[in-house]
């Protein structure tokens, strides 16, 4: 989660009235870029990376060109992180600023993990383990409830099993979650025309 702890009182993220001399940066993680915008122009510059120390008085005359200035962190994968300073005095400021990783790097990560798993899975119905690999998906099946692959695997291992009416429930899920999922729908109908079930989905 963003995290921002100031040495000094500060009043919204885009409001503060920070009174400071010395500005030291530091992150999680290190080597985040900084840049300084002028408030008024938008043009900014470079000004290293976490950590950081430096003189509020030198970037304010030589870069922000004003009293009051943004700083933004950016690192590739991480949101951008943006502060807004009003210089009104003496006072040295530290700032902590938690990185949060980027939408769609963080969705990359799920998506290589989850995949990781499917092949843990894979390899425990090869040698009939089937209990581990359903410990397994029922755990994916939480951290992934949108991931129709899961339910899909599931059913497959139920009916491998040869625990029928089970594999149906989760092709049925599995289809209900990704309509798209042709392998699940085609059990699906499989399954139900041999219990003689009628379809819970359209056809």
């Amino acid at each position: 989660m963003k995290g921002l702890f100031f040495t000094l009182l500060v009043i919204g993220l885009f409001n503060n009235v920070v009174m400071s001399e010395e500005i030291a940066i530091t992150s999680n993680p290190e080597e985040v870029d900084i840049f300084v915008k002028n408030a008024q122009t938008g043009q900014e510059l470079k000004i290293g990376k976490t950590p950081y120390k430096g003189d509020v008085d030198a970037l304010t005359a030589n870069v922000a060109n004003g009293s009051v200035f943004m700083i933004e962190l950016r690192k590739v994968g991480f949101e951008s992180y943006r502060i807004l300073f009003t210089k009104a005095g003496k006072s040295d400021i530290a700032v902590n600023v938690n990185m949060e990783v980027a939408k769609d790097m963080s969705m990359t990560q799920d998506f290589d993990l989850l995949t990781g798993d499917l092949f843990d899975v894979q390899r425990m119905v090869r040698t009939k383990d089937y209990q581990s690999a359903l410990k397994k998906l029922e755990m994916l099946e939480k951290k992934f409830p949108h991931f129709s692959v899961v339910y899909e695997m599931r059913a497959s291992v139920f009916y491998l099993m040869k625990e029928f009416k089970r594999s149906l429930t989760f092709y049925r899920k599995a289809f209900a979650t990704n309509p798209k999922n042709r392998d699940a729908y085609r059990m699906k109908m499989y399954l139900e025309k041999k219990f003689k079930v009628a379809s819970n989905v359209p056809r």
